[in-house]
């Protein structure tokens, strides 16, 4: 789906599987799949868990992308299971979320194209609901790259994980 300009912002419930907002000035609404092989349970949607040499493995990953652009979030050292956090949501070394957004295929983080925001989770991220581990939420905030900036306003997603044990070594 193109990106829609900004008077033409959807007022329809938000689907499952679906990540949309502002991005700078374009509307976008993201719901397929990074894997174009075996979506189902893919690493789009999953809660990654497991310790290894005292390090306990907490990382949320959702991610969804267009025909042009990924839209991806991450939140580390926080389970599904603590969520949603009471506000306001104390800041805690460990515990972050991410905002990554890119044209497809370019996976280089230090490109110019790849922009990215990672602060204390709550202040740019926030997890609003989590039923059957479906998880609900918001996100903005200034997206940064060695080119420049893009602002994401107004964004909210709605996905379905899967958790995925990691045991150490693996």
């Amino acid at each position: 789906m193109p990106p829609l300009d900004r008077n033409d912002r959807p007022r329809t419930p938000l689907a499952l599987g679906t990540i949309r907002g502002f991005f700078g000035d374009d509307y976008r609404i993201f719901t397929d799949h990074i894997e174009k092989v075996q979506p189902v349970d893919s690493f789009s949607n999953c809660y990654f868990y497991g310790s290894c040499n005292n390090f306990d493995l907490k990382q949320i990953n959702l991610i969804r992308c267009d025909e042009e652009f990924v839209a991806a979030i991450y939140i580390n050292g926080l389970s599904p299971d603590s969520l949603p956090a009471q506000l306001p949501v104390p800041q805690q070394f460990g515990r972050s979320a991410e905002i990554q957004f890119y044209s497809f295929g370019n996976w280089n983080s230090t490109s110019p194209g790849h922009y990215w925001l990672n602060n204390f989770y709550g202040v740019n991220v926030l997890i609003t609901d989590n039923t059957d581990d479906v998880l609900t939420g918001t996100f903005e905030g200034l997206l940064g790259s060695s080119s420049g900036s893009i602002r994401v306003r107004e964004g909210e997603f709605k996905i379905k994980i899967f958790r995925k044990y990691m045991p150490c070594g693996k």
